[in-house]
């Protein structure tokens, strides 16, 4: 009876350790690294690609270049669910481009966003699956219009060719490209990571899988950059990031760049699984790039841990004043010692 009941409590142990995604880590708080204060950029995919574009428009004057994986336009939903899951997703003949930038210009006179003028000289970078259903090519190229208003002539890449499903792309980990699952990253022997940053870098040196040092990559507290229960704006306690090994000191000046996952690859789903797997580590290994990847999670409103580019937290939600951009915002301003 003695080794029986011993038996269910390491089971039940091993268990929510398993759940709450590697809890062995305790979160470190959040440092500041010797960061290349003009070297500074996101990416996302899908919720999070929506909520890198808000993000890159309205720090425009601290984000340098963006990679977006199946977004669409900033203020595509008008903070409005319907127009989310319509519009935004599956129906783009309905977003009105020139009725956007317009709303752009207008927002920034508010002094919400920073000016567009500082989009000029951005890189950005724009993939969509052939086979994605979810936020379907037609959305991916109305943001490529949107973009197209705002930078120099040859900063913005498309690449709308690959057959893959809704998910980060990968070279080496994941389902097989045309299948739509969990943990929604897909091997297509194609590394966006790898395209996004040498995109807007000009200068990424290739890596190999099993370059990046898994002891590299930390829990880091949240929570401290919210104000109030960062549940209630479905903000995670925890985050990711990498520190490659030249960045640990401060004898490199490093880049620095976040990645915002999906809806349903936050932590509280897959654990470290997207940050592990996503393949930025080892790129930002072998090109001293530090990759924070802040969590979202589930909440009432937003029952898949998803980004807010719809509205669930307010209805500033795609300016600074944003719950989760202004938190996000402080996150990246400690780290970079803005």
């Amino acid at each position: 009876m003695e080794n029986h009941s011993t038996l269910l409590f390491t089971i039940i142990i091993l268990s929510i350790l398993v759940l709450n995604g590697n809890s062995q880590r305790s979160p470190i708080k959040l440092q500041t690294y010797h960061i290349d204060k003009g070297k500074i950029s996101v990416s996302g995919l899908s919720s999070g690609a929506f909520f890198s574009v808000q993000f890159h428009v309205a720090f425009s004057r601290t984000i340098m270049g963006a990679g977006i994986i199946a977004g669409g336009p900033f203020w595509c939903a008008n903070n409005n669910i319907d127009i989310a899951t319509t519009a935004c997703t599956v129906d783009p003949v309905a977003i009105c481009v020139s009725e956007l930038v317009s709303i752009t210009y207008e927002t920034s006179l508010t002094g919400t966003i920073d000016p567009p003028s500082y989009l000029n000289n951005s890189r950005v970078y724009l993939f969509s699956g052939t086979l994605d259903t979810v936020v379907v090519p037609g959305v991916v190229r109305k943001l490529g219009e949107y973009y197209s208003s705002f930078l120099n002539q040859g900063n913005l890449f498309m690449k709308l060719d690959i057959p893959a499903k809704h998910s980060i792309v990968t070279s080496n980990y994941g389902n097989p490209c045309p299948i739509f699952k969990s943990p929604f990253i897909n091997n297509c022997n194609y590394s966006t990571a790898y395209y996004i940053l040498q995109h807007i870098y000009k200068d990424i040196k290739t890596a190999d899988d099993g370059e990046s040092i898994k002891e590299n990559l930390l829990d880091f507290d949240q929570s401290e950059f919210f104000a109030g229960n960062p549940k209630l704006i479905s903000i995670d306690n925890t985050g990711y990031i990498y520190i490659p090994t030249n960045c640990q000191s401060n004898s490199t000046k490093c880049r620095l760049h976040l990645v915002f996952h999906g809806c349903k690859q936050g932590r509280i789903y897959l654990s470290d699984t997207f940050a592990l797997h996503a393949g930025y580590n080892e790129l930002a290994e072998k090109n001293d790039i530090i990759i924070i990847y802040p969590q979202a999670r589930t909440s009432v409103l937003n029952p898949y841990g998803c980004w807010d580019w719809w509205g669930y937290t307010s209805t500033a939600y795609a300016s600074k004043l944003g719950p989760q951009m202004a938190g996000i915002k402080l996150m990246l301003d400690r780290a970079a010692g803005i």
